[in-house]
């Protein structure tokens, strides 16, 4: 018994020995710190946003939007001062400009892309003003009817405040980045009751390719838990939305889910041209102050709201509604193309509010749509019109954002559903796949190599990119010397060229080594030699990789000349026996590779 004990104290020891304590609990309270301030600043927007919500929308305007999750409600009502909106959306958008304009420019828009610009080309760096900032004209913008989401401001507080912590504690770069990504996934995962797709989100949302910043994912959930948990224990635990039952138990219905996939990507494109042509072509060019810009979409959006007003606001009651089939094809097909007009009034004119909400908004609408139009087509092979609605949401935004992992698992934990998990991996797949060139997130990279923040730790991955032939001289000629030369004769051949290094061949054309003029002149001081020596005596012999071809990566080219203890490699046309074409230098490898350093970071600044 005795021994026992020892041998489990021993193995206890072993185990303790192996876990990295500091590391552990450093990453613990960082986390839960970033995730706690996270929560609170959703708290503080989602109070901020019903006050103003119910003084301007509500009382002024009279306007009652239903409401979503357990307190959902059928009843709403149309403005009764309409007029009003005329006033309340334009001077909102006013002051919104101006307080953004003033402290920090970087606040307007929807902040997860700047979050994400941040990462990549501002070493994760977010000014502390920010945070109150993004707060309070978010509330202004979302509260006054603006056509924003939360998502946006809260990524914004919570990786503002990661930075802030990084500077407060003097923290490295690299735990700058961590903290930052995991203060917007505490952001996103308390005000959306979705801490793992939030985290997810985090790590996915800053690569267009199917990429992720895995370093930030364990940091990132325990934030995101932290600022549920905030969040939560202030406004409520119940889901964002209060949906039925509605499991996937038909496979033939996949083939409609196959069409919804291609129907959102093409909704997708629309909505992100719309949005970024709005900001280019439209108010971009307006010949007046940045800070008025806001007002201007601000009257636009009022305008619209005017004849339809399931525009305003960031959407959740309407979205609630058409989940439960209360609205009816023709208030759809309104809402559908207004919606997308609305967040772009809203947003690209230099509004603050994220896109996650109204993008949701569309992705259902449009799987209401198609579901009332497929039961009309093909009855028995449609779908049931909420699990259009749920899987449309994640498709859709799994196309527009880049991020199908985290969209599914962010929709089925807002919804408390996941039943519809294997029809969402389809539709967002085939989201995803037609739109790789467009997303709603312009300051996205496609993979970590190509983001100025990892610039320097892939060296393997930028020499693959480059071939040998985009780096050797193309007029160069070259002597090669048969294996079997006597030296005397090679002295000779050495005599009348200038060049340095010199392949060796045998008979079939096969390169067999390199000589160079050092390995020449240390055998010139030997002349009772010479008689003895033929070419293949003078450079190192390495059959079938002394040699390389145009086609070679400089990764391949760098591992030979390492392999070979060379400074030059001879080229050949192709595999032996093609003639040598060329000659490669090491140095001029490591100079392409500086230039293409050098080019990726101009092209990431711009």
């Amino acid at each position: 018994m005795k021994r026992l004990g020892h041998v489990w104290i021993r193995e206890i020891a072993r185990f303790s020995s192996r876990i990295d304590l500091y590391n552990f609990g450093r990453w613990l309270v960082l986390a839960l710190m970033v995730g706690v301030v996270a929560g609170l600043g959703g708290t503080l927007l989602t109070w901020g946003v019903k006050a103003i919500s119910s003084g301007l929308l509500g009382s002024l305007v009279g306007f009652s939007m239903p409401g979503h999750g357990e307190a959902a409600t059928v009843t709403w009502s149309m403005p009764e001062r309409p007029w009003l909106l005329l006033v309340v959306l334009p001077l909102a958008g006013l002051v919104v400009g101006r307080i953004v304009q003033t402290f920090a420019p970087e606040a307007e828009g929807h902040g997860t892309d700047a979050v994400i610009n941040s990462y990549h080309r501002e070493r994760a760096v977010l000014r502390k003003r920010v945070i109150p900032v993004k707060l309070l004209t978010s509330m202004l913008t979302i509260g006054s009817g603006g056509s924003a989401g939360r998502e946006g401001p809260v990524a914004q507080v919570g990786a503002g405040f990661g930075s802030y912590l990084a500077d407060l504690l003097r923290l490295g770069y690299h735990d700058r980045r961590v903290l930052v990504v995991s203060g917007m996934a505490a952001g996103i995962g308390g005000m959306f009751r979705a801490p793992l797709g939030a985290a997810l989100f985090a790590v996915e949302v800053l690569y267009s390719d199917p990429d992720f910043e895995s370093e930030a994912l364990i940091p990132a959930i325990i934030s995101s838990i932290v600022s549920y948990v905030v969040v939560a224990s202030f406004t409520g635990w119940d889901a964002i939305f209060h949906t039925v039952n509605v499991p996937f138990g038909r496979p033939h219905e996949l083939l409609a889910y196959l069409v919804l996939g291609m129907v959102v990507a093409a909704v997708g494109y629309i909505y992100v041209k719309v949005f970024y042509g709005m900001r280019d072509r439209v108010f971009g060019p307006m010949p007046i102050p940045a800070w008025t810009k806001p007002a201007v979409g601000g009257l636009l959006l009022a305008l619209l709201a005017l004849a339809v007003p399931q525009v305003l606001g960031g959407g959740y009651g309407w979205l609630q509604l058409t989940m439960d089939n209360q609205l009816p094809l023709k208030i759809l097909v309104l809402l559908l193309p207004a919606k997308i007009l609305a967040t772009s009034f809203t947003i690209s004119s230099g509004g603050s509010g994220g896109v996650f909400a109204p993008s949701l908004v569309i992705g259902g609408v449009t799987g209401a749509i198609f579901a009332d139009l497929s039961s009309r087509v093909a009855p028995q092979l449609a779908p049931p019109a909420a699990a259009c609605v749920l899987v449309g949401m994640g498709g859709f935004f799994a196309g527009v954002a880049k991020v199908p992992i985290a969209s599914l698992i962010m929709v089925a934990e807002m919804s408390g559903s996941y039943g519809l998990l294997v029809p969402m991996m389809l539709v967002s797949s085939v989201a995803y796949l037609l739109m790789r060139n467009v997303s709603i997130y312009e300051a996205q990279v496609p993979g970590r190599i190509d983001s100025p923040a990892h610039l320097g730790e892939f060296q393997i991955d930028v020499l693959e990119r480059l071939t040998v032939d985009e780096v050797m001289d193309p007029d160069q000629r070259v002597i090669s010397v048969p294996a079997g030369t006597p030296f005397e004769t090679v002295l000779d051949m050495v005599a009348d060229t200038d060049q340095y290094a010199f392949p060796v061949v045998e008979a079939d054309g096969e390169v067999e080594g390199m000589f160079s003029i050092n390995d020449v002149r240390r055998v010139m001081a030997t002349p009772e030699v010479w008689p003895l020596l033929v070419a293949s005596d003078l450079g190192v012999t390495a059959r079938g990789m002394a040699y390389l071809v145009p086609d070679d990566d400089l990764h391949t080219a760098v591992q030979r000349f390492t392999a070979l203890q060379r400074e030059i490699l001879p080229v050949l046309d192709g595999a032996p026996p093609s003639p040598v074409i060329g000659l490669l230098r090491h140095h001029q490898v490591m100079e392409a590779y500086d230039r293409e350093i050098h080019r990726l970071r101009e092209e990431h600044a711009d």
